[in-house]
């Protein structure tokens, strides 16, 4: 054992010592030698694929311990948890010893053991040479399983080895066999050395498939171990768990315990290449591994010859011989062979070639096929192809020429000598062609002469039909008969001679202008020196001379097939030309040719002569090309000839002797291209430009070329007009042929006679028409307001007697009914009188002019509206309960009291309307009524506040002073009162012990206990001061009365008496001032707290009537807005209603003079109403217009009304506590004022008035104090009760405030939002402004680029007959432009497919953004960098299409239009550069973007988005598709080229894991020991 795997790891050893050896497949001498792929566990992160699998549903399993007894850990099972599953990806992944992972199976308890078995299948996706297979159990070994493989993966299973206790009983095998010499060395052994159930985990089984193997020494020449350790897939079947026996108590802890567990699947080996590769590379497109081939082998093995390297057999590479594949020898002549033996065998070589070229033969092609020879290269053969009847024999000489018959001439002897026709074996017979009409040439088979274009016959001597003129000169040979299209038979017309129309320039201009390309007019300069004009140019948009029209233009046809000449020169040999240097104009037709077109030379510094022929053979390229006919039809109306004059920038051009030719009548030379046309009928003249007698014009607007066609006037007129076909007709017909009656005619026109229309038998000389079946006459056109079949009758809506049947005649009239019929109705008026019989819009009357019963109105009125309107009377309110009313008005009769035009309302201060006898007065009290009106149903009065009754006659309960202002309440305290109902005074009626005006205050010598009801009385030593003061205040009484009295009494009094009376006094003065002195300080505080009280309640009640002021202010405006508001809606009601009648009554009037007389006071009333309404309306509008000032006031009011509110509350309540403590203490100090001035007995010395004064004053100013707090209180609770409405109206105002405010924010937002978009698309206009600026100017740019790269061709014209090689040359150069211009097309698509991968990218705009965006920012990188590679191969692609165009522009002329090839190239090449920057410029603004992926803003993905979606239009619009679709295959190339990068970045970094893998798998160091497998 120990042996064995020392042998495993020497393997394993020899793999990495030997890798730097054997991974290359030539030497340091390039010379091939073996090459393996490198030693790799091949299983590593490959799925295994395993029949069973713990977890499914979740499972427990115990960890086996092996002591009986002792309690398992058990755990679980559970295929959906990432941290409790145990699948097969487990058996591949990294061996972590820390963390190891593993497979398991289920246990023992869901039967997993002999004979159910598990299999392991580990698909390898290629042939490896295996050298060891290692399995890692977490659990005990199994005690039997088996290793199986097999070479291909559709082949059958093979066994490798088997491992168990019981290698006889499981497998029939011999435990610890061994395979001797000679013996099958394919056979697997079995063995029991890794069938103990210890260790319990972590033991390790390792397979070596060329241990005990004889020939393991001599491996490559042994092809049996060669396959034996080939394999494509590994399979392990496990069959026989380990136990420790004790699973029969059949215990589930104990059977949860045994199951199979392997933590580590590894599989050493090479991927099998046969020696001839040194790596496996991924497969394109079916993603598997094969063999990167080397010495020419090819196969996922290497296990063939490439095609075409097959000189000798394929054999298996060796440590001393490679066994390359050797290339077959054919000599260039094939890329076909295949392995001969027999020439193997007979020379060496086996490769034999196939489907030899050039016509060779041979093994390796070396020679040619009979009647071939060999070229002057030699490296080709070529056909003799010597004609059988021409030549004297098959094989030609080795230069490939024939031997030819007499008269036959040819390298092939395939043809007549010229002049000559019909080869046979005889030779060639001569031509006999007419010289104008042939090209000198015949048929070589017929002898049949090879016509011009427009010649036909044997020997060509006669013009096609059409065709006239047979001229040598015409390279057509005949002329196309023009006749404007009408005939095809012509002939030369006779007395024409030859002319011409010039302009020499020898006096001045001769009127020739010039303009610009754009039609703008500009100077021509004359030189009399040089007798020419010229122009001058400052940039270098064209100039161009153009040729009056007296003289060149008009009817040129006569110059058809002629020649334009004229003598130009320019300044400077820079010109460069056009394809549009000469331009004819006509017919709305244009033609143009370049300037050295038709043979013309270049032009120069000298005056040179260009010729033009005016005709349409492809010879001489005007374009567009134009038929005969319709180049003919443009000179018939030449309108404009332009000759180009400047070609550069500040250059100048020279025109002089510009001449035409064309033909005139009289003698001289003959003009025989002139045509004389033999029309067809209904045409005439030289062209068949005429149409004859009795013909017209089929259609006028071509003119000439219009079709004449018979004149059709049905009988009634011999002649026609010729463009109009208008017929001069006669016997009562008219039309453009006659083909109807004229107007007061009847009959059929058509029949041909004189007599075919009769005059109408109709008034006024009206139409007719016949009635098919009965042919009887009717009139179809009567005068207005008739009808009938003779106009006999009046028309509807019409009257009369026209023809006098019931008395004189009565022309027909219109009916008169006002308007007031409805105009589609029948028989709205009687035919005879004229009475109006369907009024509508209410109205009656012989003309419905009035109004019917019940209405009013005016029935005039143009508005139907404003017509007639019903009555509408109240039947309470109107006499005799009537319907009827004045026809202007509408005013209805009314009962007493009653008023409204419908009697609708009662009088003010009236009521009862439905009593229908009139209204009632409503008598109610003039004082307890607010204003003496009453409901007009129930008469109740409206009452003052406090006061009711039907009459408003008495106060309501609870109230008194019954006054002006309505009752007060008597607010009488509930505790205090023994009643709430007061007497007239408002006193209330006290309980005992209580006292004051509502009874809210306790009796003297009484007191206030909340604990108990009513006021108690104080203690007896109270009475005695109580009567004290009585003592007092009588004294004071008796005092005053006697101060009353001291003038009044009659009593004589004595000196004595009053001495002692005197002195009496002046005691009790004495003391009541010696008590005033010692309660002085006293009195003095209690003033100033009076005062202080005083001031405060002042302040208060300030503040209260400000509020209560405020609050009236408010309510009064309020009051006043809704007064207002209803009152302009009376107004504005009661102003239409006056309106109405005024409009009623103007109606009224201007119907009838009579009325005017009749109502003159009505009609002063009505006037007077329109101008109180029209003030009514004013004020109405004034009032609104202050009332929706005020509201907004209000508003504001009401919103600082409910703040003084709150203030006012908190201040009332504090006031009223401040009232009652002031009021208790003013009550003390009045009683102790009234006490002091009772203890008076003397007289003092000072004023005793003003002490008496003081203390009243006192006494009244409490006594106010007391109404002033009263009074106050009682207007507290006046404006809480006023304010709670207000309270819960300023609550709706708020809240329909903040309902508004919502409003008006969400119609802010909406304008925000709007005024966003306006913004944005106001940006967008900017930048598609700016983007059009670019375009136009890199457009002037190109444009001018386009001419200046035309400078290079000027040159050309000295090298014309070298042209046709040179265009051949060039098309070859372009073919290689368009190649190397297909990288750019297939890097454009690709920087297109990445650019739409990076916008999906950013328009997820997720977590997954960031991620996904970085990965597509690599992308772009090497996107990038590829774009970069595709600029310089453009580049590169540019500068050579650049450098060919320079030769094709030196070789060729404009004249031959063969250039353009190249410029369409070099115009493919500039757009396609333009939409490669573009994109690349788009991609730049993208990686800066993806650049900052990190703080992704998905605001601007959108801007990502627009960028890229301008690059793809710009792409889609380049039009690179259709130019180079046919170079995908480089583009798929290159694509290609970087998946396999992407497979090889793969490759190294599964190299390096595995490396990783093996390292950790290996001991410190290699050791010495014999290894099984030499290199």
């Amino acid at each position: 054992m120990r042996w064995f795997i020392q042998v495993v790891f020497s393997l394993t050893c020899l793999a990495i010592c030997s890798h730097s050896a054997m991974d290359e497949c030539t030497d340091d001498s390039s010379r091939p030698q073996r090459c393996m792929p490198e030693f790799v566990n091949a299983a590593f992160n490959v799925t295994v694929v395993a029949t069973n699998t713990c977890g499914s549903p979740p499972e427990e399993y115990c960890v086996q311990t092996g002591v009986t007894g002792v309690t398992k850990s058990c755990h679980i099972c559970d295929a959906r948890d990432r941290r409790q599953h145990h699948s097969a990806v487990y058996l591949t992944d990294y061996n972590n010893q820390q963390d190891t992972t593993w497979w398991q199976s289920q246990t023992m308890l869901a039967g997993i053991q002999y004979p159910n078995s598990i299999n392991l299948t580990l698909h390898l996706g290629k042939a490896f040479d295996i050298t060891y297979v290692r399995l890692k159990f977490h659990t005990s070994r199994p005690e039997s399983f088996a290793i199986y493989k097999r070479t291909s993966e559709d082949g059958p299973w093979t066994p490798y080895q088997y491992y168990s206790g019981s290698c006889e009983k499981t497998y029939q095998k011999f435990n610890r066999g061994f395979i001797r010499t000679g013996e099958d060395e394919q056979q697997a052994l079995c063995t029991d050395e890794f069938s103990d159930i210890s260790p319990l985990t972590g033991g390790n089984v390792a397979f070596s498939t060329l241990e005990g193997r004889p020939s393991a020494y001599n491996f490559d020449n042994s092809p049996v171990l060669q396959e034996w350790v080939t394999a494509t897939d590994i399979k392990v079947t496990l069959n026989r768990l380990n136990t420790f026996g004790d699973e029969v108590f059949n215990d589930p802890k104990v059977l949860k315990s045994y199951y199979y567990a392997v933590s580590d699947f590894a599989v050493g080996g090479r991927c099998k290449c046969n020696g001839h590769a040194s790596e496996c590379v991924k497969n394109n497109g079916f993603d598997k591994p094969v063999c990167n081939c080397k010495h020419n082998t090819e196969g996922d093995d290497c296990n063939v010859c490439m095609p075409f390297y097959n000189d000798r057999p394929w054999r298996r590479a060796t440590a001393n011989n490679p066994n390359e594949c050797l290339k077959c020898n054919c000599n260039g002549k094939s890329a076909e062979c295949y392995f001969d033996p027999e020439l193997y065998r007979a020379t060496g070589h086996g490769g034999h070639c196939r489907n030899c070229a050039d016509n060779t033969d041979g093994p390796k092609c070396e020679r040619c096929l009979d009647n071939h020879y060999r070229d002057r290269s030699g490296n080709r053969c070529l056909p003799c192809s010597c004609n059988s009847v021409g030549s004297l024999a098959t094989q030609c000489d080795n230069t490939g020429r024939c031997s030819c018959k007499p008269g036959v001439m040819g390298d092939k002897c395939d043809r007549c000598q010229p002049g000559f026709h019909t080869l046979t074996e005889a030779g060639c017979r001569p031509c006999s062609c007419n010289p104008s009409g042939s090209t000198q040439e015949c048929d070589v088979q017929t002898g049949r002469c090879q016509c011009k274009d427009n010649v036909e016959g044997f020997n060509c001597d006669r013009c096609k039909l059409g065709y006239f003129n047979l001229d040598p000169q015409n390279p057509q040979g005949c002329t196309l008969c023009f006749c404007f299209q009408h005939s095809s038979v012509c002939d030369s017309a006779e007395g024409y001679s030859i002319d011409t129309v010039s302009s020499t320039f020898d006096k001045d201009d001769e009127q020739w202008t010039a303009q610009q390309r754009d039609g703008s007019s500009v100077s021509v300069q004359w030189s009399a020196g040089g007798e020419e004009i010229s122009l001058i140019s400052e940039d270098y948009f064209p100039m161009y001379f153009v040729a009056p029209g007296t003289r060149f233009l008009g009817n040129q046809l006569l110059s058809y097939g002629q020649n334009l000449t004229l003598n130009f020169r320019v300044d400077r040999r820079d010109t460069r030309l056009s394809a549009e240097d000469v331009v004819l104009e006509g017919a709305g037709l244009r033609v143009a040719v370049p300037l050295i077109a038709q043979g013309n030379a270049y032009p120069g510094e000298n005056m040179q002569t260009f010729v033009f022929r005016l005709h349409d053979s492809t010879d001489y390229p005007w374009r567009p090309t134009l038929p005969q006919s319709e180049f003919q039809k443009l000179l018939h109306n030449l309108t404009s000839i332009k000759i180009r004059g400047t070609y550069s920038e500040r250059s100048a051009g020279y025109l002089d002797d510009v001449m035409l030719i064309t033909a005139k009548r009289g003698p001289g030379i003959p003009a025989r291209w002139v045509e004389k046309c033999t029309c067809p009928q209904g045409y005439m003249g030289q062209h068949c430009e005429n149409c004859t007698l009795g013909y017209r014009r089929n259609r006028p607007d071509l003119g000439a070329f219009s079709s004449c066609d018979a004149c059709n006037c049905n009988g009634h007129s011999d002649t026609c007009n010729p463009d109009t076909g208008m017929c001069d007709c006669q016997h009562n017909t008219a039309g453009l042929s006659c083909e109807r009656c004229e107007d007061g005619s009847y009959g059929d026109s058509t029949v041909g006679s004189s007599s075919d229309c009769k005059p109408c038998p109709c008034p006024g000389g009206s139409t007719c028409a016949v009635v098919p079946k009965t042919k009887e006459v009717v009139c179809t056109n009567c005068p207005t307001g008739t009808t009938g079949k003779r106009c006999e009758l009046c028309d509807d809506g019409f009257f009369g007697d026209p023809l006098g049947e019931n008395g004189s005649v009565r022309v027909c009239q219109a009916c008169k009914c006002s308007d007031n019929i409805d105009p589609n109705a029948v028989g709205n008026c009687d035919r005879e009188t004229g009475a109006c019989l369907k009024c509508i819009y209410n109205t009656d009357g012989l003309f419905c002019d009035h109004c019917k019963e019940g209405f009013y109105g005016s029935p005039l009125a143009t508005n139907p509206n404003d017509k007639c309107k019903p009555c509408s009377c109240s039947p309470y309110g109107t006499v005799d309960r009537q319907t009827s009313c004045l026809q202007v008005t509408g005013q209805c009769p009314c009962l007493a009291h009653v008023t409204n035009r419908d009697c609708s309302v009662c009088e003010p201060g009236f009521f009862n309307l439905q009593s229908g006898t009139g209204c009632v007065r409503c008598t109610c009290d003039p004082i307890g009524s607010t204003n003496g009106q009453c409901d007009i149903s129930s008469g109740q009065c409206e009452c003052q506040p406090g006061v009711t009754g039907l009459r408003c006659e008495r106060c309501e309960v609870n109230f008194f002073g019954f006054g002006l202002s309505g009752c007060k309440p008597c607010d009488c305290d509930p505790e205090g009162s023994s009643t709430t109902q007061c007497k007239d005074d408002g006193r209330c009626e006290c309980s005992p012990g209580f006292v004051g005006a509502r009874c809210d205050m306790c009796e003297e010598n009484y007191f206030y206990n909340r604990s108990t009801l009513g006021c108690q009385q104080c203690p007896a030593c109270y009475s005695l001061i109580r009567d004290k003061v009585n003592q007092q205040r009588q004294k004071l009484h008796d005092l005053q009365n006697l101060i009353d009295n001291l003038g009044s009494t009659s009593e004589a009094v004595s000196d004595k008496a009053f001495e002692d009376r005197l002195k009496q006094a002046e005691k009790a003065i004495m003391d009541l001032l010696e008590e005033a002195q010692t309660s002085k300080n006293v009195d003095k505080g209690l003033l100033e707290r009076l005062g202080n009280l005083n001031n405060t309640l002042t302040t208060q009640w300030n503040r209260l009537q400000n509020i209560r002021n405020g609050v009236d202010d408010t309510g009064t405006q309020t009051d006043k807005a809704r007064n207002r508001v209803r009152d302009a809606e009376n107004l504005v009601d009661r102003a239409r209603e006056e309106l109405d009648k005024a409009k009623d009554a103007i109606s009224k009037l201007v119907a009838s003079s009579c009325y005017i007389c009749r109502h003159k006071m009505d009609a002063d009333q009505i006037e007077k109403i329109a101008k109180d309404a029209n003030d009514t309306s004013t004020k109405a509008l004034n009032l609104l217009m202050k009332t929706l000032d005020g509201e907004g006031k209000t508003n504001k009011d009401i919103d600082e009304l409910n703040r003084k509110y709150n203030e006012a509350k908190d201040l009332a309540n504090n006031l009223e506590k401040q009232a009652n403590k002031v009021h208790a203490e003013a009550e003390e100090a009045g009683d102790k004022a009234l006490k002091i001035y009772a203890n008076l007995t003397s007289l003092p010395p000072f004023n005793t008035k003003s002490l008496e004064g003081e203390a009243s004053k006192i006494k009244k100013e409490a006594s106010d104090l007391d109404k002033l707090i009263d009074r106050t209180e009682k207007e507290y609770n006046d404006l809480r009760d006023d304010l709670r409405g207000k309270e819960t109206e300023v609550r709706k105002l708020l809240e329909k405030g903040k309902t508004e405010q919502q409003t008006a924010d969400q119609l802010l937002a909406r304008a925000d939002a709007a005024k966003a978009l306006a913004e944005e698309a106001a940006n967008k206009g900017r930048s598609t402004y700016q983007e059009a600026q670019d375009i136009l100017g890199n457009l002037r740019d190109f444009d001018k680029r386009v001419n200046d790269n035309k400078t290079a061709a000027e040159n050309a014209m000295k090298r014309i007959p070298e042209i046709n090689a040179t265009i051949a040359a060039a098309n070859e150069k372009t073919k290689q432009a368009e190649g190397a211009l297909g990288n750019a097309g297939a890097d454009a698509k690709e920087a297109k497919s990445k650019a739409e991968e990076a916008e999906k990218i950013a328009s997820l705009g997720s977590a997954k953004t960031k991620v996904d965006a970085e990965k597509a920012f690599e992308d772009t990188k090497k996107l990038d960098g590829e774009v970069n590679n595709m600029m310089d191969q453009l580049s590169a692609a540019e500068a050579e299409l650049a450098k060919k165009k320079a030769e094709a522009d030196q070789d060729m002329m404009m004249a031959s239009m063969a250039s353009d090839n190249a410029k369409e190239a070099e115009d493919n090449a500039r757009k396609a550069k333009s939409a490669v920057r573009t994109v690349l410029n788009t991609i730049n603004d993208l990686l800066k973007s993806l650049g900052n992926i990190d703080k992704v803003d998905l605001s601007k993905l959108g801007l990502i988005e627009g960028s890229l979606k301008q690059a793809k239009d710009k792409m889609a619009n380049s039009d690179l598709d259709r130019k180079l679709s046919e170079l995908n295959d480089v583009a798929k190339s290159q694509e290609e080229m970087i998946t396999d990068y992407d497979r090889q970045i793969k490759e190294i970094q599964s190299d390096i894991a595995n490396l990783n893998d093996i390292k950790n798998t290996l001991p410190n160091g290699c050791f010495n020991t014999p290894s099984i497998e030499r290199p």
